[in-house]
This record gives structure tokens, C-alpha cells and sequence, in this order.
């Protein structure tokens, strides 16, 4: 029966029956340590499905770059409840909620490279492609791991938010490291806006840059961590084709990974495909044992909002 079908905005006290559902995402999953986040966010409205008195659904749309792009993120349906149209009727009822948003342009969406081989053919009708980055996963407890060593001289330097604000003054070193105008930072599409700053650099992320000369940065790193099944899930971004530099970059995110947690460390690398197996001969040497997902590829795609 419909009629004990409801959908209402979430609340921070639903975040114990949204945990209910369990892990979604190969024991990766982000959700428990950013709810409160998402919903605490001004820039979110997270939404609830419920049948009866259960909650057996949950999206957080986030509207990014100025309020013109809308992005779904933690979408998720309980298992039991999956395959009966619920989350279709969750969406539906989102995007006629910001339907009255005149601002919103754009509606965009990174996957795994699983999901996108399923979708390919239906996605293709209404998305275009802006961008693909290949993902390297490792699994180890690091803290047992004899890391290169690296003195401090050997160490790129720091990135701050600052930083990242005068880069993206510069139209020359957004075209090397961010193709397709935006950047992805822990799989959150962004375009290059002064407004997504909270974004481009997250709370307690480390931030490591080199440059090819005095003006233009040719490699950026950024790391950032949510704690998961699997361990402690360390995300790092590359950003530009510097070959050059990039093992000073994984050495010191691998240094700051382990100094996070003495238990096991997913490092999660996403990084242009020129230097895939240039990274991975990088994290062999340094002794991190490849995990092998299904997700290869993450996908950023775009279609008009509707």
C-alpha cells in the first residue's frame, strides 16, 4: 500500500537507521562519518523514504558552483526494499523540490567504472562525458610498513587554502591540472569557484604541491580520510602529469596516512591514466599490497538539470 509511503528532509537523529542499512560501497563507505556533515551542510537538503514507520531510504543533493550545479551524493536504499521503484520515487519527489530553483543549471555525477559499464548505453542518452581518472587501491596496516625513507628537503611543498584560491586565478595552471574545468576531490565534482573552497580543501586534508617553475604548479596532492569497514579510507587526488614529482607526493601522503591510524589504511589513489603505472610501481617499491575492486575508473558526468 502507497499510502504508508512517505519521503521527509532528514534529520541528524535518523543517521542510526540510515547506518542501519550497512555498507554500500565495497567497504569504503563515507556516509557514517559525513552525515551529520551533509546535514548540518547549507548547501544540502538530505531526504528520507520511509515505509511504515521504516526508513529504507536516503539521498543528500548538494547544490555546488554558486548554486548552479546539482550533485546527488550518499544515495542509498535498504536491502529488502531494493528493485520496487523506491528510489525513483525518491528522486522524483527531490527534483521537483528543486524544481523552483531558478539557478540551477547543470546536474552532475561521478561513478565507479562498474556502474558506468552497466549504464553505458542509457547513461549515453542524457549525460555527456567530461572526464576519466583512474583509481589505484591499496590495503595495509602502514604502521608495519618500511616506507622509503624521506628527508624533509625531499618533501613537496604545502598547499593551503589560500593557495588553492590564487590557483584558481591562474587560468594557465586550471587548463594543465583540472581538464574539463572541474576538480574532483574525495569523488565531489567542483567547478573552479572561489565558493567551493570548503570543498576543494576538506577539513583535516594535507595538501602537498610541486612546480615546474616559479608560477605554475605541476603537480597538486591531495589527501583526505574517512574512517570505513575496510580501516581508515585515504583518499588522494592527483592532479596534473608532473612524472617527475609524483613519487615525492605518494611517499609523503603514504607518511601521512600512517600517521592517522595504526590500524590498515585503504589508499585510495585517483590520478590521470599517463601516470597510472608509473604510481603503482611507486606504491610496489614502497611495499603496499594492491586491492583489487571492481571500481578502475571514476567517471565524471553532466547533463542539464531538469
Amino acid at each position: 500500500m502507497m499510502s504508508n509511503h512517505r519521503i521527509r528532509r532528514a534529520t541528524a537523529d535518523d543517521f542510526q537507521a540510515v547506518m542501519d542499512f550497512g555498507d554500500v560501497l565495497f567497504g569504503l563507505d563515507y556516509l557514517p562519518q559525513r552525515y551529520h556533515s551533509f546535514i548540518d551542510d547549507p548547501n544540502a537538503r538530505s531526504y528520507v523514504y520511509i515505509v511504515g514507520e521504516e526508513i529504507v531510504a536516503f539521498c543528500s543533493p548538494h547544490l555546488l558552483d554558486d548554486g548552479t550545479t546539482f550533485v546527488m551524493r550518499g544515495s542509498r536504499v535498504k536491502a529488502g526494499f531494493r528493485n520496487q521503484g523506491i528510489y525513483g520515487r525518491l528522486l522524483k519527489h527531490v527534483y521537483d523540490d528543486f524544481k523552483g530553483t531558478d539557478t540551477i543549471k547543470h546536474d552532475v555525477m561521478t561513478t565507479h567504472s562498474l556502474n558506468y559499464e552497466n549504464k553505458r548505453e542509457s547513461l549515453k542518452k542524457t549525460h555527456r562525458l567530461i572526464s576519466q581518472k583512474e583509481t589505484l587501491n591499496y590495503r595495509a596496516k602502514l604502521a608495519d610498513v618500511p616506507l622509503p625513507i624521506m628527508s624533509t628537503d625531499d618533501r613537496p611543498q604545502a598547499f593551503t587554502t589560500a593557495d588553492m584560491n590564487s590557483l584558481l586565478d591562474s587560468k594557465e595552471s586550471c587548463e594543465n591540472l583540472f581538464p574539463g574545468g572541474k576538480i574532483i576531490v574525495a569523488w565531489l565534482p567542483l567547478g573552479l569557484l572561489p565558493a567551493n573552497l570548503k570543498y576543494m580543501m576538506p577539513p583535516n586534508s594535507f595538501a602537498l604541491q610541486s612546480r615546474a617553475d616559479n608560477t605554475n604548479v605541476s603537480l597538486l596532492s591531495i589527501g583526505s580520510s574517512v574512517e570505513c569497514q575496510r580501516g581508515l579510507r585515504y583518499m588522494c587526488d592527483i592532479f596534473g602529469n608532473d612524472a617527475t614529482s609524483l613519487r615525492r607526493h605518494l611517499v609523503s601522503q603514504l607518511y601521512k596516512a600512517r600517521g592517522l591510524t595504526e590500524g590498515y589504511v585503504v589508499f585510495e589513489i585517483i590520478i590521470e591514466t599517463s601516470l597510472r603505472d608509473i604510481a603503482d610501481d611507486i606504491m610496489k617499491d614502497a611495499g603496499v599490497p594492491f586491492l583489487d575492486l571492481d571500481k578502475k575508473t571514476m567517471v565524471l558526468l553532466e547533463k542539464p538539470f531538469a
